[in-house]
């Protein structure tokens, strides 16, 4: 099976949603008008693994037994998400080896459960296993799968991973406020993207525009693609493509794998590839048995095409606005988050101990003894300011051979300052202070950092590594290291004219 841990999972909530959607008006009867599903995942990685998918959907009728764990037994209604009689059964064997199921249905005061050993089942050729069978309330209607003794433990970075998705894939359900998905008791959240309102690229001046686009395609099959594209308000190649959407669930474009013709978004870090998003409905279509797919019917290139031509058209040329807008000036980051920026920069340094090891220390690359700090123009003084104050002006620590150097980090936003990083060491100190300024409105960040802070943060580090590095240098006897920082500063704005 080529499942991912968030589709496997995703497997067994579409049971609990198709339960729900086949009983809605029922459910609302006996719980009352504010009924709404709770879905609730909890993962425990000790002792080999435990997942626990519990719903108070309507539960599996005893008429439903023998095929809902027959595999490949289609439901008699398949025209929501429990389609092909695979999914459940599937889904648990891949994760698990060991896996229950517990459910009492609507309107029936029974409690049923049933126990798969798969190790054991498979070596005994085991066809039949008991059903136990207990009184409940003619009104309960729940179900409970266990999985446990797990062939793939989440952890770490799945987790989130498995978290992003799943919200992502159910955002329709989550968004129309009848269903609650938790994770280990937090409820799942989709976090919608603001849609550009801004005059059109070609005339600047003009009204401003809600950049999105209603899709409607009909195809020569009779098949119809329908749903909306439209420009993010900030570019950001993770988050931008299209959601393909199959019966309220997201098939194909789920969290960070989202769907990029190359036709529509071009290739590589192209500002439509960051810029479009959108979601749409692709329910005429079919999908695969495990459903993290579509099945296109030899048409994905016509509905490519169709899709191109209609976010050309006018009045709302989509693509052109993608392709072509510009915002005026950097979006200026939250105070707080450049703030907490320059927290984590400076724990990281601190925590980082005596850092001399990093360097090379050899008589062959570093002269011993005392060495000429005589610097190749005259420094300024770290006391003088700028006219421009700085967005964050911070002084950090580095312990380095046993000496603590001080380097004051600022964040400036200054149009007519020609370098991305200026580095300047202060001899009025008996130890090192050294100035490494980063300015924001050079070409090379407004290409590439006109976003919030988690999108400066690794330039600005670099930044920071390129201007201590420089005067460690110098420190150790270097002649003319500012060339590497202007060099830099020269190729920047070259390698900036022309994102990728």
């Amino acid at each position: 099976m080529r499942y991912r841990e968030w589709y496997a999972i995703g497997e067994l909530v579409d049971n609990s949603l198709q339960s729900w959607m086949s009983n809605r008006l029922r459910l609302r009867e006996i719980d009352g008008p504010g009924y709404k599903l709770q879905i609730h995942i909890t993962v425990d990685p000790a002792d080999g693994g435990l997942i626990t998918i519990r719903d108070n959907a309507a539960g599996i009728a005893v008429k439903d037994w023998g095929r809902a764990f027959q595999v490949a037994e289609p439901p008699s209604d398949a025209t929501g998400l429990s389609q092909f009689g695979v999914g459940m059964k599937a889904a648990a064997c891949w994760f698990a080896r060991r896996w229950s199921l517990r459910t009492t249905a609507l309107d029936e005061p029974r409690e049923r459960s049933v126990e798969f050993d798969v190790p054991a089942i498979l070596k005994e050729g085991t066809e039949e296993l008991r059903v136990d069978e207990h009184y409940a309330g003619a009104l309960d209607h729940w179900t409970e799968l266990r999985l446990w003794d797990l062939h793939r433990v989440p952890r770490g970075r799945t987790i989130g991973k498995i978290k992003e998705h799943l919200a992502s894939i159910y955002r329709t359900f989550l968004r129309s406020g009848d269903v609650v998905i938790t994770y280990n008791g937090a409820p799942l959240v989709y976090e919608e993207h603001p849609v550009l309102v801004a005059p059109y690229y070609a005339d600047p001046s003009g009204e401003p525009s809600r950049w999105i686009k209603e899709v409607r395609l009909d195809l020569e099959s009779g098949r119809r693609v329908t749903g909306w594209v439209a420009v993010r308000e900030t570019g950001k190649q993770r988050e931008a493509g299209l959601a393909l959407v199959y019966r309220g669930k997201v098939v194909s474009g789920a969290g960070e794998d989202l769907y990029k013709p190359s036709l529509i978004f071009g290739s590589g870090n192209s500002f439509e590839s960051q810029r479009l998003l959108g979601e749409l409905d692709m329910s005429d279509f079919a999908v695969t048995y495990t459903k993290d797919n579509l099945v296109w019917f030899d048409e994905e290139d016509d509905v490519i095409l169709g899709l191109k031509k209609i976010l050309e058209s006018e009045p709302i040329p989509i693509l052109k606005q993608a392709q072509g807008y510009r915002a005026r000036k950097p979006e200026e980051t939250p105070q707080a988050q450049l703030d907490a920026l320059a927290d984590r920069t400076s724990h990281l340094l601190r925590a980082a101990g005596d850092i001399g090891s990093l360097w090379r220390s050899s008589d062959e690359v570093w002269p011993s003894g005392d060495v000429n700090l005589e610097l190749d123009e005259e420094p300024e003084s770290l006391t003088d300011r700028d006219s421009e104050e700085p967005l964050v002006d911070r002084d950090l620590e580095l312990l380095h051979d046993g000496v603590t150097w001080t380097a004051r980090l600022e964040l400036v936003d200054e149009p007519a300052l020609g370098d991305w990083i200026t580095v300047r060491r202060n001899l009025e100190y008996a130890s090192p202070v050294v100035s490494v300024k980063v300015n924001q409105a050079h070409p090379f960040m407004r290409a590439f950092c006109e976003m919030p802070a988690q999108e400066l943060e690794p330039v600005w580090r670099v930044a920071i590594a390129v201007g201590l590095a420089q005067e460690v240098a110098r420190s150790r006897g270097a002649k003319f290291p500012n060339y590497v920082t202007q060099a830099v500063n020269a190729l920047v704005r070259v390698l900036a004219a022309q994102p990728v």
